[in-house]
């Protein structure tokens, strides 16, 4: 079909929270049949959220904001991976797979018998990718962990905070979607490889590295020349002023960065030329950095007189790299994420139509993409093993009534 590049290509995927499932949402919502299998022993952690925060307040195994919006697109089952006609009916999906996920702890899948050597046995041209903190290989390869102490790994906490102050965590949720993007982006050129060759491959994917590459300047620069980054909160090590202001309003902050004597210049003529800004020692970077508490000073006094939507605008005329500080319902106040598809309404079997984070590139052969909702719990399980592996209406009321699917 037209908006679904990746039609024909089946994913069976075992992952759970948050990157495996972010990443075979976007697979799922480009044409390719992702099975989630989940299992009733052990509930993903964010689908239980459900049972606490229910949408509408409504509690729910299906009622999760976080797991729908993780989740779109894809087909969903549960089967008990540790019975071995679980085991069994987990190879019979993936005979039929041309991709397994999977992010358990390291050596996990191994145990349960379907490993990549395994799988491999009933499907040898198998893309199979696990992700895990720190990799599968190496001296922390055991290493288990949620996105804070990911994170730990990748020296990006210890150059983030304010001067004088301890490293600062990004919270658990910060890494997991860039490197949901990363999976996407492997596993694409996994495939394109499988097309040139016929052969699959096991990709080893590091949350750890992921975060480091995306961040390589403080890595690079001790490699390099020697030197080991600080922390010093917004600031720039050469760019002055750089910061997040105060404005007129309840917690209501505006982004600035001056990059050029130019722009301060500009940002002098915005602001009125104060006296306070006028000196001789504030036109070079340098003079400014060294007086950087009073020049924040300075411009908050400035800044908390003035709406931010209408100040960043302001300052935008004049040249200056500024924009708003926006929180969760500022994005979703504003046209500009809706207008553009990148918040898209889907709807849902329990809780209705919901807007959810889409993809964010635009494609211009494809201008409506193929989201479908997020599967309930066991939604597809009769679709799934009844009419995709062919499993008997009496074996299949067994199953159930067993325990192993579910």
């Amino acid at each position: 079909m037209q908006n679904k590049p990746l039609d024909g290509l089946r994913v069976t995927d075992f992952g759970w929270i948050l990157s495996i499932p972010h990443a075979t949402a976007w697979l799922g919502t480009l044409g390719a049949d992702v099975i989630r299998v989940e299992t009733e022993v052990r509930l993903d952690l964010i689908r239980v959220q459900g049972m606490n925060r229910g949408i509408d307040g409504v509690m729910g195994l299906n009622r999760s904001g976080a797991f729908n919006g993780l989740n779109y697109s894809k087909r969903g089952v549960t089967l008990n991976l540790q019975k071995p006609e679980g085991h069994d009916l987990a190879l019979r999906l993936v005979e039929q797979s041309d991709i397994v996920t999977e992010n358990f702890s390291t050596g996990v899948i191994d145990r349960l018998g379907l490993g990549y050597e395994e799988l491999c046995k009933v499907r040898p041209d198998l893309i199979m990718l696990s992700g895990s903190p720190v990799g599968l290989t190496g001296p922390e390869a055991m290493a288990t962990g949620w996105g804070p102490t990911t994170l730990a790994y990748t020296g990006l906490p210890w150059i983030t905070g304010y001067r004088g102050g301890p490293p600062a965590a990004y919270g658990g949720a910060y890494p997991d979607f860039m490197i949901g993007v990363q999976m996407v982006f492997s596993i694409l050129v996994a495939l394109h490889e499988r097309e040139r060759t016929g052969k699959g491959q096991h990709i080893d994917l590091s949350m750890a590295e992921t975060v480091a590459a995306m961040t390589p300047e403080p890595l690079l620069d001790h490699e390099f020349n020697g030197r080991d980054a600080t922390r010093d909160g917004n600031r720039h090590p050469v760019f002055a002023p750089q910061g997040v202001y105060r404005t007129a309003g309840d917690d209501t902050w505006i982004a600035i960065s001056v990059e050029t004597d130019e722009q301060w210049a500009a940002l002098v003529d915005a602001m009125g030329s104060p006296e306070w800004a006028l000196g001789a020692d504030l036109g070079t970077a340098a003079g400014r950095r060294a007086r950087h508490d009073d020049v924040d000073d300075g411009i908050t006094a400035w800044t908390r007189g003035h709406e931010t939507h209408g100040l960043a605008g302001l300052l935008q005329s004049y040249g200056i790299p500024a924009a708003p500080s926006w929180g969760p319902r500022d994005l979703a106040a504003d046209g500009m994420l809706r207008e553009r598809g990148y918040l898209t309404p889907i709807g849902h079997a329990e809780v209705g139509e919901r807007e959810v984070a889409g993809l964010p590139s635009r494609f211009s052969a494809m201008p409506e993409l193929a989201y479908g909702p997020a599967p309930m719990l066991g939604e597809h399980n009769r679709e799934v093993f009844r009419d995709l592996l062919g499993v008997p209406e009496e074996e299949y009321e067994r199953l159930r009534a067993d325990g192993v699917i579910g």
